[in-house]
C-alpha cells in the first residue's frame, strides 16, 4: 500500500497551473472550455454551473473570472430564453425532458409577468436557468428581460467567481495571513464581501417582491 501526501499532490496541483498560467495558448484553450461548459450547464440545465464559476476566479482572478463567466451567462440566458420564446413548450418539453420541464412550469407566470421585482429575484437563485426558460414562455419581452438578467447575474456569479480568487490568494499567502488580511479589512475581493452583497440584494429584491403581491391581492380585494 502506497501512501501519498496530500500536500504534495496539492502542491503539484498549485505548481502545474503557475506553469499553465505562464502560457498564453493555454489560457486561451481554458476560458474556451469555461465558457463553453458554463454555457451548456445552462441551456442543457444537468451539469452543476457553480464549479465553473470558482474555477473560473481560481484561474483568472476575481474581474476576469467575472467577465468569462457573465458573458457565458448573459449569452446562454438569452438563448434560453430565445428558444422557449420561438420554438415554444412543446420544444422545450424535449429538449428538457419531462422532469426539468415540471420545474420551468412549475414557475408562476403570472408572478413572473406581474412583478418584475420576483423575477429578478428568481434570477438570483439556484434555478435561474429554468427560470429563463419559464420566463420566455410568458409575455415579457426581451427589454423588460434584460436588465434584470444582467442585474441578476452580476450580483449572483460574484461570491463563486471571487471564493476561487479567494481559494488562490490562501495559496499565495497563506491561510493564517489570509484570515487575518480579511479581519483587518485589506482584501476587498473576497467571498464573504460578494456574498453579504448577493444575500442583501436577493432578501431585499424578494422583500419588494412579496409586498407587489401583497398589494395586487389586496387591489383585487377592494375591485
Amino acid at each position: 500500500l502506497i501512501l501519498i501526501d496530500l500536500n504534495i499532490i496539492i502542491n503539484f496541483f498549485y505548481s502545474l497551473v503557475s506553469y499553465l498560467n505562464s502560457n498564453s495558448l493555454f489560457s486561451l484553450i481554458l476560458i474556451f472550455v469555461l465558457f463553453t461548459l458554463r454555457s451548456i450547464s445552462i441551456i442543457i440545465p444537468v451539469l452543476p454551473g457553480t464549479i465553473f464559476s470558482v474555477a473560473a476566479g481560481f484561474q483568472f482572478g476575481f474581474t476576469q473570472g467575472l467577465v468569462i463567466i457573465f458573458f457565458a451567462d448573459f449569452i446562454s440566458c438569452s438563448i434560453s430564453f430565445l428558444l422557449a420564446r420561438k420554438l415554444g413548450r412543446n420544444y422545450i418539453s424535449r429538449l428538457l425532458g419531462t422532469k426539468q420541464m415540471r420545474k420551468v412550469e412549475s414557475i408562476s407566470q403570472d408572478y413572473l409577468e406581474k412583478n418584475y421585482f420576483l423575477m429578478t429575484a428568481l434570477l438570483m437563485s439556484g434555478f435561474f436557468d429554468f427560470v429563463c426558460y419559464a420566463i420566455g414562455l410568458t409575455k415579457i419581452t426581451w427589454k423588460r428581460f434584460m436588465p434584470a438578467l444582467i442585474f441578476s447575474i452580476l450580483i449572483s456569479d460574484s461570491p463563486f467567481v471571487a471564493s476561487g480568487f479567494a481559494a488562490r490568494k490562501i495559496k499565495d499567502i497563506g491561510l493564517e495571513n489570509f484570515l487575518q488580511k480579511i479581519l483587518n479589512g485589506e482584501l476587498d475581493m473576497i467571498s464573504g464581501n460578494y456574498l453579504f452583497l448577493f444575500i442583501t440584494s436577493f432578501l431585499i429584491i424578494f422583500t419588494l417582491a412579496m409586498i407587489n403581491i401583497f398589494l395586487n391581492k389586496r387591489a383585487k380585494i377592494i375591485k
